[in-house]
Formats: structure tokens, sequence, C-alpha cells
């Protein structure tokens, strides 16, 4: 049987940005790729706010071994969709960006900080939701750490 022990929570406070296409160029007769300057700067925002959720949690970090990952995107509600009588709730977003884009982004920045390796996640729960009326859009996070124990 696997148990999971929270090890991280955080809230990103700002709209989730998905990671872009790598960029090309070339210098000196050698191809270099890269990373767009919005998922760039993404990057740093997600960083920075797992940073600051390490120093408030008094655990060891990098992490080591298994980890179990909890991811809820909540997009921005479009300004068509506002309603002034009958606000819009919470609901799933099938629109772009797409939920692999939005996670790779946030697992890259999050490598070397909350965990080594993005290898190292065993078990991945996404949601990406359309914020309701009057909310605005975040990222919520939880790491947990797995362990194997057999119980009878």
């Amino acid at each position: 049987m696997t148990q999971a022990n929270l090890a991280l929570r955080f809230v990103i406070r700002e709209p989730p940005v998905a990671q872009g296409r790598p960029r090309i160029s070339t210098r000196g007769g050698f191809a270099r790729a890269y990373d767009p300057p919005k998922s760039r700067e993404w990057k740093k925002v997600v960083e920075q706010y797992a940073r600051d959720a390490i120093k408030n949690s008094g655990l060891e970090f990098p992490l080591k071994g298994p980890l179990a990952i909890w991811m809820r995107f909540v997009m921005p509600l479009p300004k068509s969709s506002h309603r002034k009588r009958n606000p819009i709730p919470e609901r799933w977003s099938t629109k772009k960006p797409d939920v692999d884009n939005l996670y790779k982004g946030v697992a890259d920045a999050m490598e070397n900080i909350v965990y080594n390796n993005d290898s190292q996640i065993a078990y991945l729960n996404i949601e990406k939701k359309i914020a309701k009326q009057g909310t605005e859009p975040s990222v919520l996070i939880e790491v947990r750490t797995l362990d194997e124990e057999q119980r009878s």
C-alpha cells in the first residue's frame, strides 16, 4: 500500500502560462534552443513562489525519492463570459492551452528547488478549470513524498 505525506503546498496567484515551444537560434554556426521569453518569466515566478513556500515549510529540500504531485490550474474567465445577474460558476476548461504544457512549465521551474529531477514524479494529478466570476486565476500545487509500505 502506498502512503503520501504532504511536503509542500502553495498557491501562485497569477494567471497560468503554458510552456512554449523552444526557439532556435544559431551563433557561430551552432544551433541553440532556448525558452520563449513568456515561458522564462513564468518559470521565474513559479521558482519564487516555491522558494517562499520552502522557507516556511521547515523541511529539507530538494526532496528525494518518489513523489506525488497535484496541480490545479484556474484559468481566467473570458471577459465575454461575464454576467451581471447570473455570475458564471467555476467549470472545466477544454480550451487551449493544453494541460500538459501548463504542467511542464511548472515542473521544469521546480526542478532542483523542490526536487532534483521531474523523473521523481511517480504520481500526477492535474486539473484545469475556468475561474468563477469574481475569482482570480491561480495555480495550486501540492507535493507529497511517497512511502512504499506493506500493510496487512
